[in-house]
């Protein structure tokens, strides 16, 4: 079965959808907000602080330090760089993403059966709560993975920083002719 394409629309629209259902589950409550709001950064765009630490979990799940790349997640401010995109979207579009955080938080540790705060999991247990987003039977959990994912590795890419790091030096627009 192939899944449809997932446009900003689709992926709010479902992402509401599943925090609905979700809100009925005995035992979770949609007024608990993830944890972290210590470390969030005073000049937030559009991410609470609450969301923060979870968009810094997330992120570093996705691009994590010593991976792929020697630079992660954290030595490019992915999650400021994040917020700073997410304040150019549609209203519709950030509470999008801040759902799907919040699936993140408290569901994908349940997918994974560990049971927690993803925010407040190692990076081996953040993991593992990841490909259970993207193994899961609920297409749901599958869009936000990729969702998320797309988001983060897009951001990540075109971070100046990140640049030495896959090889890439740079525009070739606006530099001087050799």
């Amino acid at each position: 079965m192939e899944l449809p394409a997932l446009s900003r629309r689709v992926f709010l629209r479902r992402s509401l959808r599943a925090v609905g259902a979700l809100a009925l589950l005995p035992g979770l409550e949609l007024a608990c907000a993830p944890g972290g709001e210590a470390r969030a950064p005073a000049d937030l765009a559009v991410v609470g602080p609450g969301e923060w630490a979870v968009l810094d979990a997330v992120a570093d799940a996705f691009v994590p330090a010593g991976g792929a790349f020697e630079a992660g997640a954290r030595s490019v401010e992915l999650p400021r760089r994040i917020d700073r995109f997410l304040a150019g979207e549609a209203p519709e579009t950030v509470q999008g993403v801040a759902s799907a955080l919040w699936v993140v938080e408290w569901v994908s540790p349940l997918l994974a059966g560990r049971p927690g705060r993803f925010s407040r999991m190692d990076l081996a247990d953040r993991t593992r709560c990841i490909e259970a987003l993207m193994q899961s039977r609920l297409a749901i959990a599958r869009e936000i993975y990729a969702g998320l994912k797309q988001l983060c590795l897009f951001q990540f890419y075109a971070a100046d920083a990140s640049w030495p790091a896959i090889g890439y030096d740079g525009p070739w627009v606006g530099r001087v002719a050799r």
